[in-house]
């Protein structure tokens, strides 16, 4: 299953629409279930006619949903990044703003994913999205996430680093204990 996210702020975008219709063209005919999430703000309906193999929601419980992807497609925003690793899924990052390009180099140069950019010729002002001929850059990176043991041996390494690191709780309690 890949979990095709790209966050809570995305369908705020007046062109997120096409953007959503892109990356699912751009995975759809692969032998997988898709599970897409739009935020609360976009409806469904923007988005045309949908393969049989995407399930919609507004919204999932993250935590949930990583326990049973075997690939994360998203915007690379901190939370979904950080819990695609945390649960040892290698992500595809397809950055639109702020930090996401940033996080998308770093999850990728740790080997752990593959970062997409939007061609740099479709600039939106401040924020580049994902356009239908994006969606064969797209193809080829979750193909190559989902075949090549490497990401997802790296995924896991990251998650099993990140399990040894103390939480924010055990930390306040050793700081003011101080």
């Amino acid at each position: 299953m890949i979990y095709l996210t790209f966050g809570s702020v995305f369908g705020y975008l007046s062109d997120a629409a096409p953007a959503y219709r892109a990356a699912v063209r751009a995975i759809a005919d692969l032998p997988v279930r898709i599970l897409l999430t739009l935020g609360h703000r976009l409806d469904p309906a923007t988005l045309g006619r949908l393969p049989a193999n995407v399930h919609v929601e507004p919204w999932v419980e993250q935590l949930d949903v990583l326990a049973a992807a075997t690939l994360v497609v998203c915007h690379g925003g901190s939370g979904t990044v950080f819990g695609a690793l945390a649960a040892g899924v290698p992500v595809v990052v397809v950055p639109s703003f702020a930090d996401q390009f940033a996080n998308g180099r770093r999850m990728a140069a740790a080997g752990a994913g593959i970062t997409v950019e939007a061609d740099p010729g479709r600039d939106h002002g401040a924020r580049r999205l994902i356009a239908d001929h994006d969606a064969p850059r797209i193809t080829t990176a979750v193909d190559a996430a989902l075949t090549e043991p490497g990401y997802r041996e790296a995924a896991r390494r990251i998650s099993a680093e990140m399990s040894t690191a103390p939480i924010a709780d055990e930390i306040m309690a050793r700081l003011l204990a101080s």
